[in-house]
């Protein structure tokens, strides 16, 4: 394949990924104005997972669901503050298209296979092992799907964007290290020898 066919292939699955979020997000009565943006975050978060997942990262799925998903907060948490509503609304339609349903439907299949076809000992074990691997890989894909987008509103503190702008807080954060650092370089300079 060449670079252009991976390209086309990928625009298209960021396109679909994007109306998946605009779905969910029109299910869970997210306002008109914020539905763009679960869009643009559903498309960026997929996109993120898809592109690690099939470079940097192969078969990594947990790592990769969780970066993506923390791009989806961190972009929520600016997109918030420009719309002025809270960033849960943007997060959880868009990561929903990143939820594993093949791997619960692969878990789910295998444990009614284990109970109602009778395999010998040998294929048993190994049928249990894979249920065992599937089921947990489910719930780690899904664990970190919540972390990833609740982690940049634990760092930013931001569960609701009444009276914050992020603008401000940047510029209050940069001040204050840069403060401290001048008055460190002061310090030093003012210390007898």
């Amino acid at each position: 394949m060449s670079f252009l066919d991976v390209l086309l292939a990928l625009s298209v699955r960021i396109f679909w990924s994007m109306w998946i979020s605009i779905g969910f997000a029109l299910l869970f009565n997210t306002p008109r104005r914020a539905l763009w943006i679960t869009g643009l975050l559903g498309g960026v978060g997929w996109g993120i997972k898809f592109v690690l997942l099939g470079t940097i990262m192969p078969e990594q799925i947990v790592i990769t669901s969780f970066l993506g998903a923390c791009a989806v907060g961190l972009l929520a948490v600016y997109f918030a503050h420009r719309v002025h509503t809270p960033p849960i609304v943007f997060t959880i339609p868009a990561v929903i298209n990143m939820i594993p349903g093949k791997y619960g439907y692969e878990f789910m299949m295998k444990i009614i296979q284990i109970v109602t076809v009778e395999t010998p000992q040998e294929e048993t074990l190994d049928l249990l092992y894979q249920t065992f691997k599937l089921g947990l890989q489910t719930g780690f894909i899904t664990m970190c799907l919540a972390f990833g987008v609740i982690t940049p509103m634990l760092l930013f503190n931001t569960y609701s964007v009444k009276g914050k702008d992020l603008n401000d807080f940047i510029k209050r954060r940069l001040s204050r290290h840069k403060t401290k650092a001048e008055l460190e370089g002061i310090i030093e300079e003012n210390e007898p020898v």
